[in-house]
C-alpha cells in the first residue's frame, strides 16, 4: 500500500513537507513555552522585590558596615563602606550578629583584587557581586539581596 502512495511523487513530497514542518512547528511551540513564556522567575522575583521596597523598609532590612580598610592585592590600600540588603529583618539581624564574618568575608573579597578590578559602575558591580556570592552561604536563613557600596577610595 505504502509503495503505491510513494509512486505519485507529488503526493510523497507533499506528504515529507507536512511532516517537516509539523514536526518544526512542536519544536518551536516547545522552545517558546520553556524559553520565552517563563523567562528565569528567581531573578526576576529578587529584582521585583528590590524595585518595590519603600525607603522604610528598605532601612529595616538593610545592614551597614563600618569603614573598612584593607590592602588590595596588589598593595594598594582602599577604605570602602557598604549597606548590605538582606531580604528580610531576621535575614539582616543575623548580618548584625556575624558582624565579625561579614567584616572578614568582605576583606578577604577585597583583598584579592586589583585596583583596576573595582575601577568604573562595572567594576564596583563586579565587586559587590563578588561580596554577595560570599555572603550568602554563611547565612543560615533568607539571602543577602544587593550590596551597595556607599563609599569608596582606593590610594593611588
Amino acid at each position: 500500500m505504502l509503495k503505491g502512495l510513494f509512486k505519485n511523487k507529488l503526493i510523497a513530497i507533499m506528504l515529507i513537507l507536512l511532516i517537516a514542518v509539523t514536526l518544526l512547528g512542536f519544536v518551536a511551540f516547545v522552545l517558546w513555552k520553556t524559553y520565552v513564556a517563563n523567562p528565569a522567575p528567581a531573578a526576576k522575583s529578587d529584582q521585583q522585590e528590590i524595585q518595590q521596597m519603600s525607603a522604610e523598609e528598605f532601612q529595616k532590612v538593610t545592614f551597614e558596615t563600618d569603614e573598612i580598610r584593607t590592602n588590595l592585592i596588589d598593595g594598594k590600600l582602599i577604605l570602602a563602606k557598604f549597606a548590605i540588603q538582606a531580604e528580610n529583618e531576621k535575614t539582616k539581624q543575623e548580618l548584625e550578629l556575624r558582624k565579625p564574618q561579614v567584616i572578614h568575608i568582605i576583606i578577604t573579597t577585597l583583598s584579592s583584587m586589583k585596583p583596576e578590578e573595582i575601577q568604573g559602575a562595572g567594576g564596583i558591580a563586579k565587586m559587590e557581586d563578588a561580596i554577595k556570592k560570599e555572603l550568602n552561604p554563611l547565612l543560615k536563613e533568607g539571602k543577602v539581596l544587593k550590596v551597595i557600596t556607599t563609599h569608596k577610595i582606593i590610594d593611588m
